[in-house]
């Protein structure tokens, strides 16, 4: 089969590579019919070799299709049904998953990425393939709603696997609620989709800081009321301060996560708000300075972190089958899985109008 494979820093390559097998009893195979590439996958395509990566590693962790095959333990799952698959594998089972905080899971892995954390034997799986292994299926694969499992629909749904649930978990994690005011600092993917998600939850003023005209234009389609491209700490103290009565907002979403992002979040956040942090430069060893005299003196609690893997997914599906969220708009970019080494580069240029890339397959 076709699999995308890392070559080395700045360079991936569509190639063959191995068809999947069952090697677990708890497994399954599914065809993948679209794929994402993810902000995330850029940080392994710029530094993949730190991960671990060697040449013909698989990419890719946003994915969905049809499941091809199962082993003989899988119980929620039967060969043709259209599924999501996680961003990370997960036993549904453990203190973590019952606790609703999947990414903790004591067997967790994430797909496409950092082999030397990978629990599940074989090669790393990556999504940006024409089939994957699914490892521990039954709480890894999210049946999608016969009212969504039609091709036309996959637009609407591949979102929702990583982008709209971190987004949703930093509003969640920041108690967000019907009639708040919320500031999304970022307009790339996951900031775009901190909005939308914002938006179903019924949030008053949403304010969206970024510096792409198109990407804050978008914004607004998919739910900004206010938009800003100031990097100025100031500048957004007073433009949030008028925008929310002279308060600041009730939940800040950091989709950058530096320090300068971080200054930018205490300078909109009200006292008593929360700052969700989301951004993946975690994973690269950049950490945000905190305020923690401001946090201390006005209660503003800091929160976010790691999406938990597929716990939201049965929610956004139900909010997308109602039409209350359709994240589509930022699937910007459509290519054939054989140009995905294309939508690599146009991603990491930030090509003018490409917000996201999504890929298909021809199987």
């Amino acid at each position: 089969m076709r699999g995308l494979t890392f070559q080395g820093n700045g360079v991936v390559r569509v190639e063959q590579v191995p068809d999947p097998a069952l090697l677990e009893t708890t497994d399954a195979i599914v065809r993948v019919t679209m794929a994402g590439i993810c902000g995330s996958d850029l940080h392994v395509f710029h530094a993949g070799e730190a991960f671990q990566f060697h040449p013909g590693s698989r990419l890719g962790h946003e994915f969905l299709g049809t499941v091809e095959t199962i082993g003989a333990g899988v119980r929620t799952v039967s060969p043709g049904d259209r599924v999501l698959v996680a961003v990370g594998i997960s036993c549904g089972q453990c203190v973590y998953c019952r606790e609703g905080l999947r990414s903790a899971c004591v067997r967790s892995s994430m797909f496409g990425w950092a082999p030397r954390l990978w629990r599940h034997g074989g090669d790393v799986q990556g999504g940006q393939s024409e089939y994957a292994r699914v490892p521990l299926a039954d709480a890894t694969l999210i049946p999608i709603p016969e009212s969504l499992a039609e091709p036309e629909h996959e637009a609407r749904l591949l979102p929702l696997i990583d982008v709209m649930s971190t987004g949703w978990h930093g509003l969640v994690t920041a108690r967000t609620k019907a009639g708040d005011d919320v500031v999304v600092i970022g307009d790339g993917a996951v900031g775009l989709s901190s909005v939308h998600g914002a938006r179903a939850m019924g949030a008053e003023r949403i304010m969206c800081l970024g510096h792409h005209p198109d990407r804050l234009a978008m914004a607004q389609r998919l739910g900004a009321t206010h938009v800003n491209a100031t990097r100025d700490p100031e500048e957004i103290r007073e433009w949030v301060r008028g925008v929310t009565d002279g308060q600041g907002a009730h939940t800040v979403v950091d989709t950058i996560s530096s320090t300068a992002s971080m200054e930018a979040a205490h300078a909109a956040v009200r006292a008593g708000g929360s700052i969700a942090c989301l951004g993946m430069d975690h994973f690269m060893g950049k950490t945000p300075q905190v305020n923690w005299y401001d946090q201390f003196v006005r209660n503003i609690t800091v929160t976010g972190g790691l999406v938990p893997f597929g716990h939201y997914l049965p929610m956004l599906l139900d909010l997308t089958a109602r039409g209350v969220i359709d994240p589509s708009p930022m699937l910007t970019t459509h290519l054939a899985l054989d140009d995905a080494a294309d939508g690599y580069r146009l991603m990491s240029d930030r090509a003018d109008g490409v917000v996201k890339v999504a890929l298909r397959t021809a199987a």
